[in-house]
């Protein structure tokens, strides 16, 4: 048994129970073909055509080289496939094959199917309040990570005056 420290305030619970929450939804399904790293980038993939690496990793807000590896990795599974850019013959574009969007979908229920038997015995009160609050604290996240980004922008930028 593991013995966690009492959150010392509020935002130290959300914190810890966040991260929880976390890892009980990244942890892999026996049936997965897929690491549930990957799951971002498909289901992005899923919602549109073939896109560039560079495109694909400012959506799903990751880096270049982190995106990369998924991609080789789902590329080597049979799961993505590479075709060249008509815009851009030195570039290439990605996109899910038909064994890969089945997959991917595949996983997508299953993971949906466990969030469903966890909530089930939930009001529907309780759920539309956990929906409510979790879009709420998403929201404010974004918020609050944009003017980190901008502190560190101006942080810079008057470093190099």
């Amino acid at each position: 048994m593991q013995v966690f420290e009492t959150p010392a305030s509020p935002e130290e619970s959300v914190i810890a129970l966040l991260m929880q929450a976390g890892r009980r939804l990244r942890t892999r399904h026996p049936e997965d073909e897929v690491d549930p790293s990957c799951f971002p980038l498909a289901k992005r993939l899923m919602c549109g055509d073939a896109m560039r690496v560079s495109d694909l990793a400012g959506q799903v807000q990751l880096d270049t080289s982190t995106v990369s590896r998924q991609i080789k990795q789902l590329e080597y599974k049979g799961f993505l496939e590479r075709t060249s850019d008509p815009d851009d013959g030195r570039a290439s574009l990605v996109r899910l094959t038909d064994h890969g969007r089945a997959t991917m979908e595949a996983a997508f229920r299953r993971r949906r199917e466990r969030i469903k038997a966890a909530l089930d015995p939930w009001s529907e009160r309780d759920r539309a309040q956990l929906q409510k609050l979790l879009t709420r604290l998403a929201a404010d996240l974004r918020v609050a990570n944009d003017l980190d980004a901008q502190a560190v922008d101006t942080s810079s930028e008057s470093q190099l005056r």
